[in-house]
């Protein structure tokens, strides 16, 4: 029986040793089927991975290998279909985990308006062509290269297969994609409105008659702590200590941003399809406007992104401001990948719904700091890209000076309307491609600030006016 065996084991490294010269042999069926079944479904995924980085993906690199396996025994059709439909899942998936969506949540952002502003992109149009590229490649080699791939050697296949698997855990295991809406379930709730107290406004004796709640997208929790002073310098101002507080912490997060509004505004990690669709939460709007208040959001993308018009009036909104109409205000657009008005131009229309009579509660949230991140669009504080910069990583530095012109923004906002409850908080973590950049920041969390008016500050000031 050892014999057998053996002699088995023999055979099996003949036929390993005997394949090896394949890998220098174009035409041999060892080598077409490591192309056909590893490399050219990969391919992009490997490229990215030498200068950025893209989340494991296990079930699409197993996928193309039992594909790779079938060719030359099912009709061309069926490979073109099979094939097709894993580069389809495999896209859907990395991009979804690297944004911190859904798959579900990301074909319902997916529109004709959505697509044609990505592609006008240069990073995500280049991509796009390598993407439709790639497929086609890999297709025509199916077919072509099928019944040759047949031929090729098994053990030396899984070999390779298994070596890229492990390598890919190795390489891209990181625990800074896992924060999807799915990665909830079963967590505590927890969020920056609640755990600074902003939340609990509502329900005080009497209430501020100004309320302000900003949400900045991509905002993550620096991991240097001087890097994190440096980038809430603006509320250093001894004239906004003189009135306000300030409080700071951090919370955790899930998926992306309109997951991070349902968080903040109605105390859910549940995804805005679902809670409104069955049930009638009770967001911080509806609680203020119950109360009399104003309740205004302000938005400087389209209103039909993640369904915006629809759900906003059922949190309570009673007006909101999106692209359409704020638009045509400032002559200016700010961002890359989804454009709009500048968020320090948007501070004067939140200033002016400030200004307006009676109690209000508005709701702000910032568009500039989508990734990828435009250069050279923010006051230029920090030496992006220039040696000894503090923030030595040139895309988490024009996102950091992007977060200080708005940073100033809200505290000029806060001097000149004394007396308003102040919460700035993080939709998620900035989704960078590159691994450093991404690195910079904590997994998970999300940074909230704070101001709360001093009372005999404010006080003082009220009865100093004339």
């Amino acid at each position: 029986m050892y014999q057998r065996h053996g002699s088995a084991a023999r055979a099996a490294i003949g036929r390993f040793v005997r394949c090896l010269p394949a890998f220098f042999m174009p035409d041999r069926p060892c080598l077409l089927l490591l192309v056909g079944g590893l490399v050219l479904p990969n391919v992009l995924a490997l490229a990215i991975d030498t200068v950025a980085g893209v989340p494991p993906r296990t079930s699409a690199i197993a996928l193309y290998a039992v594909i790779a396996l079938m060719a030359g025994r099912l009709p061309g059709y069926a490979l073109v279909l099979l094939g097709l439909s894993t580069m389809v899942f495999d896209l859907v998936f990395a991009v979804a985990r690297m944004f911190f969506l859904d798959p579900d949540g990301l074909m319902h952002l997916i529109d004709l308006d959505v697509l044609a502003t990505l592609l006008a992109t240069p990073v995500y149009a280049a991509g796009a062509v390598a993407v439709v590229g790639v497929t086609l490649a890999y297709l025509a080699f199916l077919v072509r290269a099928g019944p040759a791939m047949r031929r090729g050697n098994r053990p030396v296949f899984a070999a390779a297969v298994a070596a890229l698997l492990i390598g890919d855990g190795l390489v891209n295991g990181s625990t800074a994609y896992d924060f999807g809406t799915l990665a909830s379930t079963g967590k505590a709730f927890e969020s920056g409105s609640t755990r600074s107290g902003f939340d609990a406004l509502p329900d005080q004796k009497r209430p501020p008659r100004r309320v302000l709640m900003v949400l900045v997208e991509g905002l993550g929790v620096l991991r240097d702590g001087n890097q994190r002073a440096i980038l809430t310098a603006p509320f250093d101002d001894p004239a906004l200590r003189r009135l306000y507080t300030m409080t700071t912490g951090t919370s955790a997060f899930f998926g992306a941003t309109a997951s991070g509004e349902m968080r903040e505004l109605c105390r859910t990690y549940r995804a805005h399809r679902e809670v409104f669709a069955g049930e009638d939460p009770t967001c911080l709007p509806d609680r203020f406007a119950a109360l009399g208040y104003r309740t205004v959001s302000v938005h400087g993308y389209h209103a039909g992104f993640y369904g915006r018009a629809h759900w906003y009036p059922l949190a309570g909104f009673q007006r909101s401001l999106f692209g359409e109409t704020l638009g045509a205000l400032f002559p200016k657009t700010c961002g890359g990948p989804f454009p709009g008005p500048c968020d320090t131009d948007l501070a004067h229309v939140v200033g002016a719904e400030l200004d307006a009579p009676g109690p209000s509660f508005v709701y702000w949230l910032t568009l500039n700091s989508h990734v990828p991140v435009p250069r050279h669009e923010a006051t230029p504080r920090q030496d992006c890209g220039q040696p000894g910069s503090r923030f030595p990583d040139p895309e988490v530095c024009a996102m950091v000076e992007i977060w200080q012109d708005l940073f100033a923004a809200v505290s000029h906002l806060a001097l000149t309307h004394p007396g308003t409850e102040i919460l700035m908080v993080g939709d998620h973590a900035p989704p960078l491609w590159r691994r450093a950049a991404r690195d910079a920041f904590k997994p998970g969390r999300v940074p909230w600030i704070r101001l709360a008016p001093i009372p005999v500050a404010t006080a003082g000031l009220a009865a100093a006016k004339p």
